[in-house]
């Protein structure tokens, strides 16, 4: 099973924490592109077992990522992370489970192998399935979600990811207006797709790509040290959008999406997830993924406050 993820040296922690949930497991191999040059030493540092991918490197595959011009770092990630994949499918000739790093296994990686062989597909990917003003969140940010998509090395994985990039080159864009059809970074253009490939599949099972934004659907229980949503495993949770004050308080989306508490889901999987990444913030002494205090970020943490959005930990 090939994984690959990305990451930037401020958010090294929250690589660190994905791959802590990871790292134990038998009979995968981890590809980690090294969006800066400081990367790649960390990873070496601290015996990451994997195989390190550039950015020089990415940029002589594909030389145009380079010459476009962003409007923010969200945008060049959108891209470079999709040109990262073709670099694997192309140059190493592997199937991928492209995955962000923001995410974190609460079991086997076989159990998320298995699933995808017997889905016998080209790419697969879930949906948002968003559990709070749906319609209306799709409009804003796309049916899909591309946290995670698996490619397979096939023709019709590749003319897929052909046909990904060159939608994103042209057209990427993270700014979210209100009331129409939003082309949303790279998530929108899955819809247009997923209808002109035979072999994309979507992955059904909730214990996949979990988040805060669907996580107001289903029932979380726990047996020993496992977690069931509703009665699948749950896999992997993507914990977007995670910000530290002080890394003592963290806040988080979970009322945005739901507006609901959802406590148990705090007690539970973010408890254990907001742990390991206060370990590996002290460890590396970051505290960078807080953003500078302003006036709106200050509202908007008096609103999280307000909500219940937060953990102390």
């Amino acid at each position: 099973m090939n994984l690959a993820t990305y990451t930037t040296s401020e958010y090294f922690p929250i690589f660190l924490t994905f791959y802590d949930s990871i790292k134990n497991n038998d009979n995968f191999k981890l590809y980690v592109l090294c969006l800066d040059n400081n990367v790649e030493n960390l990873l070496i540092k601290n015996k990451i077992n994997c195989k390190c991918i550039s950015i020089k490197e990415l940029e002589k595959f594909s030389k145009t990522i380079k010459e476009k011009n962003y409007n923010n770092i969200s945008e060049k990630i959108g891209v470079y992370r999709l040109a990262y994949a073709d670099f694997l499918l192309q140059k190493e000739k592997i199937e991928i489970h492209l995955i962000d790093s923001d995410t974190y296994f609460f079991s086997k990686l076989s159990n998320l192998d298995n699933l995808i062989i017997n889905l016998n597909a080209s790419v697969a990917f879930c949906e948002h399935n968003f559990s709070f003003n749906k319609s209306k969140m799709n409009g804003l940010y796309g049916i899909y979600n591309a946290g995670y998509i698996y490619f397979k090395n096939d023709n019709e994985g590749i003319n897929f990811l052909k046909n990904y990039r060159e939608l994103c080159n042209n057209y990427i864009s993270w700014e979210v207006k209100k009331n129409t059809k939003n082309i949303f970074a790279d998530q929108t253009y899955l819809e247009i797709l997923k209808d002109k490939f035979k072999s994309v599949k979507i992955i059904n099972n909730v214990g996949v790509n979990c988040a805060p934004w669907n996580i107001g659907n289903y029932k979380i229980s726990q047996n020993n040290n496992e977690f069931n949503i509703n009665n699948e495993k749950l896999i992997f949770f993507h914990f977007s959008g995670i910000r530290s004050l002080l890394n003592k308080i963290f806040f988080f989306n979970l009322y945005h999406y739901n507006h609901q508490n959802l406590d148990t889901v705090k007690k539970t999987i973010y408890k254990i997830y907001l742990k390991n990444l206060q370990k590996n913030f002290k460890i590396f002494q970051i505290n960078k993924v807080s953003k500078k205090i302003n006036f709106i970020n200050l509202l908007n943490l008096l609103k999280k406050i307000y909500r219940k959005d937060f953990l102390i930990i």
